[in-house]
């Protein structure tokens, strides 16, 4: 989520400051075939390429009961990382796309213009905070996700997360754990609503009135 965050917020702002230019269509063609593409076969794709062909990372995640363990061997997460990372990324920068180019037509925009503030100025002090409001709301979405692990991911790498667990607790039958997946699945999606409404009332105050 962190290495989505960082590559997708700015490169929906790019698109949307440039937008119609090559570098916004370049992206978006970009966006739309990494979000039609199923993260096994994503996934599939980054092993035989860099694995198989390129040798550069391991084909399979970090063997390991504790965080630790996982983090000994970094080379072998960026694959894992890679491909549940770039479906998120083609998601959040659309929508940040989407806000920020909404944004860039309101009136505070070109009064801000018209007294002589510079446009990456404006942008950067303003746009971007205001454009922020639905990816945030999006992470409320995606935090059950992460805690729920990725089942497809998890498998094809094979990473002892809590998806592959789910994955093999259902194989086997083991009903108890099943329930205790989807228990903090559902703990997780209620904290996570319950996170992104603050947040989105700190960065919107027009928000605060609904919340209360």
């Amino acid at each position: 989520m962190i290495v989505a965050l960082i590559v997708a917020i700015p490169m929906g702002i790019y698109q949307a400051v440039r937008r119609g230019k090559a570098g916004d269509y370049a992206f978006t063609t970009w966006n739309f075939v990494i979000y039609s593409t199923p993260s096994f076969f994503l996934g599939l794709i980054l092993v035989i390429v860099f694995s198989q062909w390129l040798g550069w990372f391991p084909a399979l995640a970090p063997q390991g009961d504790t965080v630790a363990d996982v983090l000994a061997n970094p080379a072998g997460l960026v694959l894992p990382v890679a491909t549940a990372a770039l479906g998120i990324i083609a998601t959040i920068s659309r929508y940040m796309r989407s806000a920020t180019i909404d944004n860039l037509s309101e009136d505070y925009v070109r009064t801000a213009r018209a007294k002589g503030t510079p446009k990456a100025v404006v942008v950067r002090r303003h746009v971007v905070r205001n454009s922020l409001t639905p990816v945030i709301a999006m992470l409320g979405y995606y935090l059950p996700v992460m805690f729920g692990g990725m089942i497809v991911v998890e498998s094809l790498f094979n990473y002892p997360g809590m998806g592959l667990l789910f994955w093999t607790s259902a194989q086997t039958g083991d009903y108890p754990v099943l329930l205790g997946c989807v228990m903090v699945i559902a703990v997780a999606t209620v904290v996570g609503s319950l996170l992104a409404d603050l947040v989105q009332a700190l960065l919107d105050p027009r928000t605060r009135g609904e919340l209360s």
